[in-house]
């Protein structure tokens, strides 16, 4: 990859970002470093041995004279109860680090299990923005060590943890800059195992990490890198998704997609989600969450181009999506183009499992829970008594593929 690229993922401040083939090489010195005799590793069930992560991180731990105990049991979409499981091997175990080695639902959950196992309480105790940070305030605890196995979430540099409530059928989100991983390492070759459904969601979940911050022009200020990371992870991942889904082993694109997640990860530390990720919250286990927030980021887009800012910026995008558009409206209209050329559809009325009841309860029921505060971190603020006329506006838009 090259230096300008290497370059962005180390101007971002909160992670050591090592990327390249040779990770493991360079965790079994940070473990020597860190004088880790014994580390728990949380994996998902099958992957890890797929794509050779699991042997590579027993050789470099055999390397380090470091033990290394294992959880498989994390399912994609992690829920409570899970959680919960993890937190009490991690009260047998004892371990001295931790080291998420997955994709998103591995990471998160890793972070989660790691934040409570240290902090004590309930899981429950943590939903929201800074809990443990507000209550414990310069108290810091340890991080959780992440190897990426995916393309997309950008887990690895983020604040954030979902967690899926049976209970109440949603997930909840935590969010707190003391779970952002300390150290994380990508080598874009374990993704190359993933198949065509998880690439194609995985990518299209970071370009809409990518586009919206982008658009969150409210934010701004929160980082003078931020909109750079954008704009060269959504472009990295429009140029490289098309060449992977032709060719799986196009190592070259996969090298761009890993850097472009990783990135669109550090954006949304700085420069949140908004009205896309809150409809999506609901429908986990009905559509992969990377097409849910694809599919809806036009939609939302168009709400949000009632800020002048949001639209100048928009035009920003001229050439990423359209050659020479008239307005803004064109270059949403692109995207969605962009979007039918990798067979991701436009409109939700083509996802079998969704339907008009479910998305009137998503308008209905997105400001009961923790998520809520994306009503307001969005590019334009949803006010709370107006949230089902603007939620409800957006989801039919998007059932019927009006881009």
């Amino acid at each position: 990859m090259n230096t300008a690229l290497l370059d962005l993922l180390d101007g971002y401040p909160d992670t050591t970002i090592v990327f390249g083939e040779n990770c493991m090489e360079q965790l079994a010195s940070l473990l020597d470093e860190l004088k880790a005799k014994k580390i728990v590793a949380f994996t998902g069930n099958k992957s890890v041995e797929k794509n050779g992560a699991w042997r590579d991180l027993l050789n470099a731990t055999g390397h380090s004279d470091t033990s290394a105990t294992r959880f498989s049991e994390i399912e994609a979409e992690p829920c409570i109860e899970t959680v919960e499981k993890m937190i009490t091997f991690l009260e047998t175990e004892k371990p001295d680090e931790v080291i998420a080695l997955g994709g998103g639902s591995v990471m998160d959950a890793a972070k989660a299990a790691y934040l409570v196992y240290q902090a004590g309480g309930k899981l429950n105790d943590y939903f929201g923005v800074a809990q443990y940070s507000q209550k414990h305030p310069g108290k810091n605890i340890k991080k959780v060590i992440c190897f990426p196995t995916t393309s997309g979430t950008g887990s690895e540099a983020t604040p954030y943890s979902n967690i899926v409530d049976n209970a109440l059928g949603v997930k909840k989100l935590i969010v707190d800059e003391c779970i952002i991983p300390a150290y994380s390492f990508i080598n874009p070759a374990y993704a190359a195992s993933m198949d065509r459904k998880t690439t194609l969601a995985t990518a299209c979940d970071a370009l809409a990490h990518s586009i919206e911050g982008f658009l969150n022009t409210a934010k701004d200020q929160a980082h003078p890198l931020a909109n750079t990371w954008a704009l060269e992870s959504i472009k990295m991942i429009v140029e490289n998704l098309p060449r992977i889904l032709e060719n799986p082993n196009d190592m070259k694109a996969r090298e761009a997609l890993a850097a472009a997640a990783c990135m669109g990860g550090m954006v949304i530390r700085y420069k949140p989600t908004g009205l896309p990720h809150l409809c999506s919250f609901s429908w986990f286990g009905r559509i992969p969450h990377g097409l849910a927030v694809a599919i809806l980021v036009p939609y939302a887009w168009k709400y949000y181009l009632a800020e002048n800012s949001v639209r100048e910026r928009t035009f920003s995008l001229h050439g990423v999506f359209a050659p020479s558009p008239k307005n803004a409206e064109d270059i949403i209209k692109a995207y969605c183009k962009f979007l039918t050329s990798v067979s991701v559809p436009i409109s939700l009325k083509q996802i079998k499992t969704l339907n008009k009841e479910l998305l009137d309860k998503t308008a209905k029921t997105a400001t009961a829970c923790e998520n809520r505060m994306k009503l307001t971190t969005a590019p334009r603020p949803v006010p709370v008594e107006k949230s089902y006329e603007v939620l409800s506006a957006i989801l039919n838009d998007a059932w019927d593929g009006n881009c």
